[in-house]
């Protein structure tokens, strides 16, 4: 069902035309009366997602790159032993790698900053517009120009867009969507806003997209999971990086040294 959608007089011109193109796509609609669970706004901080539970306040999620941990994560980029770029090994600094969730564009960013080209793929039009949205308005940032110049970001389910490319990249990433636990109290908010908006198993067909990612890299295909959370599709890694809630599954093509594709175990 199309997300309601409402723009305020303050709507930047950018983000506006975001919304014009969902609303083409139907994606979207024009706001009706009330207050729906679910409504795309845009105001003078362009596009916001606000979630309306059944009991509590309203939760909205306005991505933010430049500010939050976010910034802080892209600041440090360059000289932190960020986990995600241990595991990815020791990569040249222009080597392209594809972000196959990019999500809030976390990772995408802190890739770029290490000097990678990135291609962020998100299947989530509505989720690919608010992350869009946040990297023009950042792209006027001095700290983040350089870095934002580096990600490529395209709206797409990542083995169709993979079936319309021939490139073979160096590396991937891939982020599939943590199950949203028992009490929301306990996820972040901004979680708890893309669970009403993906559902919750936003990632069925995550396997599939684990076997389509290893036969277009060279080096690896690095999977973030909960650290306690069985390997995806029962495929056994090649070697795992574990952080304190948080693990990243690396796993090899084949005639890279490690386990075939399509061999199972446990994670």
């Amino acid at each position: 069902m199309p997300i309601p959608f409402r723009a305020t007089p303050e709507c930047p011109a950018p983000s506006r035309r975001l919304g014009a193109a969902l609303l083409a796509q139907g994606v979207i609609t024009t706001a009706a009366p009330g207050e729906p669970e679910l409504e795309l706004l845009c105001g003078p901080e362009g596009l916001t997602l606000v979630a309306r539970p059944a009991s509590g306040p309203a939760l909205a999620l306005n991505i933010d790159l430049a500010g939050g941990t976010r910034g802080y994560r892209h600041a440090r980029a360059g000289r932190s032993r960020e986990d995600l770029v241990r595991a990815l090994g020791r990569l040249p600094k222009d080597s392209q790698v594809v972000d196959a969730s990019a999500g809030l564009g976390r990772d995408a960013l802190v890739l770029a900053a290490r000097g990678f080209e990135v291609v962020a793929i998100e299947r989530n039009p509505v989720l690919a517009a608010l992350l869009r949205d946040a990297m023009e308005r950042a792209s006027g940032h001095p700290a983040l120009r350089a870095s934002l110049a580096r990600v490529s970001l395209v709206q797409a389910d990542v083995r169709d867009w993979l079936s319309g490319d021939d490139r073979i990249f160096d590396a991937a990433v891939f982020d599939p969507m943590f199950p949203p636990r028992r009490k929301d109290a306990e996820v972040k908010k901004e979680m708890r806003v893309l669970h009403r908006l993906l559902g919750a198993d936003p990632d069925p067909d995550a396997p599939e997209t684990l076997k389509a990612l290893l036969g277009r890299v060279r080096r690896c295909v690095v999977v973030k999971r909960p650290l306690h959370a069985p390997a995806i599709g029962g495929l056994q890694p090649a070697r795992t990086l574990r952080g304190r809630s948080t693990r990243f599954d690396v796993y090899l093509p084949d005639g890279v040294g490690g386990q075939p594709s399509g061999r199972s175990g446990a994670g």
